[in-house]
């Protein structure tokens, strides 16, 4: 039995019915997460499905609703509420307070950098109380936060720290494949010395429960790609799929997984057959993620596996180049806002 993909918009719901909330974090305040936010929460998309609370800065999203000309109400609180949420009103617990005028769009500093984890940290303490049922986070700049003194690849890095999760996976929820990253956000110079059977088999098993349990797929088929061109060529071009990769498949099928690979990436993703599959296990991150952005980039999420909640995310970045500029757009934050509230509803 499969579920309706939480992907979907979900029409409106009858008056009662279970509607999550969802925290949504600010991102960069110097990138278009302000925007994006400001946007979205303007549209009955959101409202619709679910109870959206902003973790960010009253003065920079006041800033952002008057430069955007948007008849927007913002109302500061300490508590979640439990009604009054409507298009053009925005709940926001106001997790620091920056000065508009003390930043430069597509330039953040320090202070910047630390905002942005008090969002994340203010979110996951919400969510940990139960007061909040999924969270959508908005891009950061992962140099800014490494300079406040957090020391982290990027935000499923922090995200696991802050949940003391120790296997977490990034899945990315496309338009026609749903993938998953073995190495995230690396040097492509260091991602082979990453490709262990150890942890090939820890995401094998994350994408396989995953899968079962937000879902409902029973028995997940899944595809994992080599690492090579031509998965090496019986190790004339590496020896990664036969000393890594084969063992960690044969090794997920002994313990009653489907699973089938390696598949040589650059011809895997045909857009011309019928895709048998579930769920496809890429090595690297662009390896994984040019076919999910080129087919459906606004419609992409990217969703974290191995986390206990919900947690989606933009499949895009901090746009610095159309920042503060009113262009961005918010189809793809509405996308990851929606998604997660109906990975909540599977899972209550």
């Amino acid at each position: 039995m499969t579920k309706d993909s939480p992907i979907s918009p979900s029409p409106h719901l009858p008056f009662g019915e279970f509607l999550p909330k969802i925290g949504i974090t600010m991102g960069d305040p110097t990138g278009i997460g302000p925007e994006i936010i400001v946007k979205a929460l303007s549209t009955e998309a959101v409202i619709k499905v679910c109870s959206p609370v902003v973790f960010g800065d009253e003065q920079v999203l006041l800033d952002t609703i008057r430069r955007e000309n948007l008849s927007v109400q913002l109302k500061a609180i300490d508590e979640i509420p439990e009604e009054g949420y409507q298009p053009e009103k925005i709940f926001l617990f106001p997790s620091s307070q920056l000065k508009v005028d003390s930043f430069i769009f597509g330039n953040p500093d320090r202070k910047c950098g630390e905002a942005m984890v008090r969002y994340v940290d203010d979110a996951v303490r919400w969510i940990k109380r139960g007061k909040i049922d999924a969270i959508t986070t908005c891009p950061i700049n992962k140099q800014a936060i490494n300079e406040a003194g957090y020391l982290f690849s990027g935000h499923t890095e922090l995200l696991a720290n802050l949940a003391q999760s120790s296997n977490v996976a990034m899945m990315f929820l496309g338009t026609r494949w749903k993938v998953v990253l073995v190495t995230t956000h690396l040097p492509l110079r260091e991602v082979s010395k990453w490709i262990q059977k150890d942890r090939i088999l820890q995401v094998i098993r994350l994408t396989d429960e995953g899968l079962r349990k937000y879902f409902g797929i029973d028995q997940p088929r899944l595809a994992v790609l080599g690492l090579n061109p031509h998965c090496g060529e019986e190790g004339l071009l590496g020896v990664e799929e036969r000393e890594e990769i084969t063992p960690a498949i044969d090794e997920a099928r002994s313990q009653g997984m489907d699973v089938q690979g390696p598949f040589s990436a650059d011809s895997f993703f045909d857009i011309s057959g019928k895709n048998p599959f579930d769920a496809v296990i890429a090595m690297y991150h662009d390896q994984g993620l040019i076919p999910i952005k080129t087919f459906g980039f606004k419609e992409s999420v990217n969703f974290t596996l191995g986390l206990p909640f919900i947690r989606t995310s933009v499949a895009h970045g901090t746009a610095y180049d159309i920042a503060g500029k009113g262009l961005a757009d918010p189809t793809n934050l509405i996308k990851a806002i929606i998604t997660a509230a109906n990975l909540s509803k599977i899972k209550r």
